[in-house]
Order: structure tokens, then sequence, then C-alpha cells
């Protein structure tokens, strides 16, 4: 099942950081979190009360750089989901920021972009959000019966559905695939190509009616580099990694 936004959003807000508050009082957060770890001290917590009203996520940026086929076969995380209200409990999703335009950065308003398609305008989604970039959005195949007792590892390499922009930014294309589809090339439709730079990682959570009362811990996010496995995100001191919050109001 493909996520599709499905939120109404007539304003969009971001927060690098901390909680932020949104309607009904809820609040929507990711920040590091140091009373439970899939190991040393930290892992990452993703609040989303309501994903019709925020999308959240832990990303990294410094210190990407890579491309498409560069990954190899790693891709995993380690995931404790502590509370959601099933079916709206998918575990969380990953970004790949690709640099489309090659100008040696990953520009893309992603979580923007998602939301101006759930805002229904006839045009589609705003590709003028995307800044000539583009990314790919990786999610489990099926949503979760119940929160997880302890920590799972998740191979988002093998078992993750990816989809991206189409080629004019005003929806998503059709492939939906494994990434290795996209290493052998099944991206060029919506100008991703295996040798694509790959300069951002986000793992996130919300965007649509996907989670509702959804608590996760995410711990030790590796990627690979020249196939080479690669922690990114893990403690505070070694990730380089910042926090999102985007609200659609």
């Amino acid at each position: 099942m493909r996520l599709l936004v499905t939120a109404l959003a007539t304003g969009i807000s971001v927060v690098m950081g901390l909680a932020v508050s949104v309607a009904f009082g809820q609040e929507h957060s990711a920040h590091w979190y140091n009373k439970e770890a899939a190991s040393g001290k930290f892992s990452v917590i993703l609040n989303v009360p309501d994903g019709t009203e925020a999308i959240v996520a832990v990303a990294r940026e410094k210190g990407i750089d890579t491309t498409v086929v560069g990954i190899g076969m790693d891709l995993t995380f380690q995931r404790k989901v502590l509370s959601c209200s099933p079916p709206s409990c998918w575990p969380p999703s990953i970004l790949l920021g690709i640099d489309k335009n090659m100008n040696g950065r990953y520009e893309a308003d992603d979580f923007a972009w998602q939301w101006s398609l759930a805002s229904g305008g006839p045009g589609g989604a705003d590709p003028a959000l995307l800044h000539g970039d583009t990314f790919l959005q990786c999610e489990a195949p099926a949503p979760l019966l119940s929160p997880d007792p302890n920590f799972v590892s998740v191979n988002a390499y093998t078992t993750y559905f990816c989809y991206s922009p189409d080629l004019l930014g005003t929806n998503y294309a059709p492939t939906y695939a494994v990434l290795l589809a996209y290493q052998t090339g099944a991206g060029g439709p919506a100008g991703i190509m295996p040798t694509s730079s790959v300069l951002a990682l986000k793992v996130l959570a919300g965007g649509s009616s996907n989670w509702t009362n959804f608590n996760a811990l995410v711990d030790r996010v590796t990627m690979g580099d020249n196939t080479m496995p690669t922690t990114r995100i893990d403690e505070p001191n070694n990730s380089r990694a910042h926090f999102e919050v985007m609200t659609a109001k």
C-alpha cells in the first residue's frame, strides 16, 4: 500500500528540534531519548498523535554522500514501536534525498511537497518545492498488529518498497519497488538513476492516517557507502543528525 498523504494542508510550518504544538493541544515531536536504546545510551523517539497533522523525522545530511547503487545491500535500523492504534500502526519509513539536478546539494522541501499533494489542488503537488531535486521514500509492506515488545531489526533494503515524485513533480511516479529495482534502473522514468547522488537520509513517521497515537524508538540507522555498511544515526555525539517536525494546518 503506497503511503499517500490524506490531510488537508492549508499552511505548513517547520520546526528543527523538539516538540511543536499542533491542533487540539497534541504534540508531535522527534528528539533524542536516553531511557532505552538498542545499543549505546540513546535512541531517537518519534511521537505522532495524529499522522494527518504532522510528519516527524530524524534526519542526517552532513557526511551523507553516496549513490543509489552505492548503498549496496545495506539500509537498516532498529525499531521499537511503543504505542499505536492498529490498523494505523505503520512502522517508521525511510527517505533518501536525491540530488537530481547534480548541483552538489539536496534542496527538496520533501515534506512540504507531500503536504502540497495532500491539499488536493487541480495541478497536484507543487513541483517548485522540489527545487530540481527528488527523493525516494521507502515504507514497510504492511502495518503492525500491535506495538513491539522489544527492539526489532529492520532490513529496509530487502523488505521496504520505495516510490518517488514523478518526472514533473506533480504526483507520485508509478514505480513501487524494493530499492534493488532502483539500483538496476527502475527509477529512470522519474529521473532517478543508479548513479544518482544520495545526500540525505531520514527516518520518519506521519503524513497520513497510517499513524495514530504513535510513539516509536529508532536506533542504529545504517546505510551503505560505496557498498560498505556504515552507521549513520546512533548517538548524539556521533550522528550529526537533526530533527524535523512539519505540520499541516
